[in-house]
C-alpha cells in the first residue's frame, strides 16, 4: 500500500511537470507556467538588485507542510528569482495555535511581528473581517489584483468565507467531510465495497454487520466518531425543510449575511430529525460514539467506518498502508427525504497590509502563482485539500492523475453535488457551540436525556452564548 501511495504522488508530480511543459508552449509565461505580471505596473521588484522577503505563516505539518515548502521553493527559483521576491514559510503550529499567535500580533499592533501572508481557518473569518490590517478578498478580487475574480473560485468556498455579504478570505485549502471505510472489512462481512451506503439508517445496518465481538466485548466497531457541530452543519443543512434546497443551522443565513443571533435547528426540527435517525442507527450498529481517536483506530482496524476531512485522504491511506484498502465516499444522508450535501470547510489566505506597497505587491505576485491551475493541482494531489480554482479539474494532467486514484475526486464531486448554502455557522462562539452540540448528542446516545429535552438544552445554551458574545461586541 505504501508503494502504491508513493506511485500516486509520483504520478501527480509527473503530471504537473507535463502540464508545465504544455503551458510553456505558445505563450510567453514565467517559468511556473502562470503569466508573468510585473509588479507596480511593470517594474520588477528586484530591479535594483534587492530582494523582498515575504513571510508566510501556515498550520500545515507532515506531508502538507512539505508541500507548502516545496511550492514556495518553486516560486523562489522561478518567478521569485525573476522579480526579486523570496517567500519564507513559517510553521506556526496547528490552526488553533496559528490563530492565537496571529491575534497576539494584531493586538500588539507591531507590523514587524506580523506575517505578510497567512493561512487562517474558516472559523476565524468573522474575526479577520474586523482587522483593518487584513486585506479583504473582496477588495483584492474587485480590483483585479491577482488576475482572478469571484467567479473563478469554488462557489461554496467563497460562500464559506463570506461575512456580512463581503468575501473576507481567499479560499486556498477548501475541504469537505467524507466517509472513510475499510474495503477489506466490507468484503469479509459480505458487503460490496464499491457500493457506498446512502443514509444514516444504512450506516447502522452496515455497522452491525461489521461489528465483531469476543463474548460481550466488542473487538471491532463498525462505525466510530465523537460528533460535534462540524458534521452536524452538513446533516442539518441537507434536510431542506421548506423547499429551498437546504436548511439553516442559525439565523441570518448561518451568520453570513449578518451576525447570527440564534440557532434554528430547534425551530425547523432538523436536529430532532437527525437525532431520531442517529440514535436508532447507533442502537442497531453499536456505534463507538465516544471515539476521539478515530483516525488512528481506523488505521489499526479497530473501527471500519469513520468520518474525516477530504484533506485526510493521504493520511488515512498511510495509516492503512500494508493492512487494508481504504474506500472514500460521500457523507451519508440523514434519511431518504434529505437532499444530501455537505458544507465547505478548510482554510483561507490573508495578505497583511504592513504599510509597504512594494511588499504587498510582492504578496500579490505570489498569490498569482499559487492560484495558477498547475500549482492548484500540485496542492490538491499532494495534500488532499480541494482546488480553490475549479478550472484545475479540467486539466488533462489532472484527469490522468484520477485514472491512478479516482478517490481524490470524491471530495470535489460531493461539494459540487451540494447546495452552496449548506454552511457551517459563522459566529464568534463556534467552539462553544460545537461543545454544546457534542454534549447534547452524547446525552441522547447514553440515555441520560430524551431527544426533545436535548434539542431544547442545546438551543438554549447556543443562544445564550450568541447573546453574550453579541452584547460584548456591539
Amino acid at each position: 500500500m505504501k508503494k502504491k501511495m508513493k506511485t500516486r504522488i509520483m504520478t501527480a508530480m509527473a503530471a504537473v511537470s507535463l502540464m508545465a511543459g504544455i503551458i510553456g508552449c505558445g505563450t510567453k509565461t514565467s517559468q511556473d507556467g502562470a503569466d508573468a505580471v510585473a509588479l507596480d505596473g511593470g517594474s520588477s521588484a528586484g530591479a535594483d538588485g534587492s530582494v523582498i522577503e515575504i513571510s508566510l505563516w501556515h498550520p500545515m505539518g507532515g506531508v502538507n507542510g512539505e508541500t507548502v515548502e516545496r511550492i514556495a521553493a518553486g516560486f523562489n527559483e522561478t518567478v521569485g528569482k525573476e522579480k526579486g521576491i523570496k517567500v519564507s514559510p513559517v510553521y506556526q503550529g496547528a490552526n488553533a495555535d496559528l490563530a492565537k499567535k496571529l491575534k497576539a500580533a494584531f493586538q500588539a499592533n507591531d507590523p514587524k511581528n506580523m506575517p505578510d501572508l497567512t493561512f487562517c481557518p474558516a472559523g476565524e473569518t468573522g474575526y479577520m473581517q474586523g482587522m483593518d490590517v487584513v486585506v479583504k478578498a473582496q477588495d483584492i478580487l474587485d480590483q483585479d489584483l491577482i488576475g482572478l475574480g469571484i467567479d473563478d473560485f469554488e462557489p461554496a468556498a467563497i460562500k464559506a468565507l463570506t461575512c456580512e455579504n463581503k468575501v473576507v478570505g481567499l479560499p486556498y485549502a477548501p475541504s469537505t467531510i467524507c466517509m472513510y471505510y475499510n474495503k477489506d472489512a466490507f468484503k469479509e462481512a459480505g458487503l460490496d465495497p464499491e457500493v457506498a451506503l446512502r443514509t444514516i439508517k444504512e450506516l447502522g445496518e452496515y455497522s452491525a454487520k461489521l461489528t465483531k465481538r469476543d463474548g460481550e466485548t466488542i473487538t471491532q466497531y463498525g462505525f466510530g466518531i465523537l460528533l460535534d457541530s462540524w458534521p452536524l452543519s452538513s446533516w442539518i443543512g441537507q434536510q431542506d425543510t421548506d423547499g429551498k434546497g437546504y436548511s439553516l443551522f442559525g439565523d441570518n443565513d448561518n451568520g453570513h449575511s449578518a451576525s447570527m443571533t440564534k440557532v434554528e435547528f430547534d425551530s425547523n426540527n432538523t436536529m430532532k430529525t437527525f437525532l431520531t435517525e442517529y440514535k436508532a442507527a447507533c442502537e442497531v450498529g453499536s456505534f463507538k460514539y465516544l471515539e476521539d481517536d478515530r483516525k488512528n483506530n481506523f488505521g489499526a482496524g479497530n473501527i471500519t467506518i469513520t468520518l474525516a476531512s477530504s484533506a485526510d485522504i493521504f493520511g488515512m491511506n498511510e495509516l492503512a498502508a500494508g493492512k487494508f484498502e481504504v474506500g472514500v465516499a460521500y457523507l451519508p444522508k440523514v434519511d431518504d427525504h434529505s437532499v444530501g450535501g455537505v458544507s465547505c470547510g478548510g482554510s483561507a489566505l490573508y495578505p497583511i497590509d504592513k504599510g509597504d506597497g512594494d511588499r504587498l505587491a510582492a504578496v500579490y505576485e505570489y498569490l498569482k502563482y499559487l492560484y495558477s491551475p498547475k500549482i492548484q493541482m500540485e496542492w490538491h494531489t499532494s495534500t488532499g485539500y480541494l482546488a480553490a480554482i475549479p478550472a484545475t479539474y479540467e486539466l488533462e494532467a489532472y484527469k490522468e492523475f484520477l485514472k491512478e486514484d479516482p478517490s481524490y475526486a470524491v471530495g470535489a464531486n460531493q461539494l459540487h453535488d451540494s447546495d452552496m448554502n449548506i454552511q457551517e455557522p459563522m459566529c464568534g462562539v463556534g467552539g462553544a457551540i460545537s461543545g454544546f452540540i457534542k454534549d447534547g448528542i452524547v446525552s441522547v446516545l447514553d440515555g441520560s436525556s430524551d431527544i426533545d429535552s436535548a434539542v431544547a438544552s442545546m438551543a438554549q445554551a447556543c443562544n445564550q452564548a450568541l447573546e453574550d458574545y453579541n452584547l460584548a461586541n456591539q
